[in-house]
């Protein structure tokens, strides 16, 4: 019965506009695939620091030059793994705004658009 009820005071065009989405019939594929990314994003860059400061860490107690080849590499790819996580979480986390804001937007277009044609 609620759900009438606030069917009744939405307007005609929202509706119209949310059949419309439906009848897309686009599949999300996973649920919520941006998060699983931000996910593995975020443990990448604490991984990459980890592996950075032991590396860095490593490197100082060391006089053999091999040993501190190793380290060294092993801080490097532990500062290149920081990069690439915090850009994965960055793209990300904006896929995911800009997705809202464009929905957003074109809600909000329509219901200007129904303002100025009076309808």
């Amino acid at each position: 019965m609620s759900e009438l009820a606030s069917e009744e005071a939405v307007s005609p065009r929202l509706q119209e506009f949310q059949r419309e989405v439906e009848d897309l019939k686009v599949t999300g594929g996973r649920a919520n695939p941006e998060r699983a990314w931000m996910i593995v994003g975020a443990i990448a860059m604490v991984a990459g620091v980890a592996l950075t400061l032991i590396g860095w860490v490593s490197t100082g107690g060391t006089s053999n030059t091999g040993d501190f080849a190793d380290f060294a590499a092993m801080a490097r790819f532990g500062m290149a793994l920081t990069i690439a996580g915090s850009a994965l979480f960055t793209v990300m986390s904006l896929r995911r705004w800009f997705r809202f804001w464009l929905v957003r937007l074109v809600y909000e277009l329509r219901d200007q658009a129904d303002r100025v044609t009076g309808r």
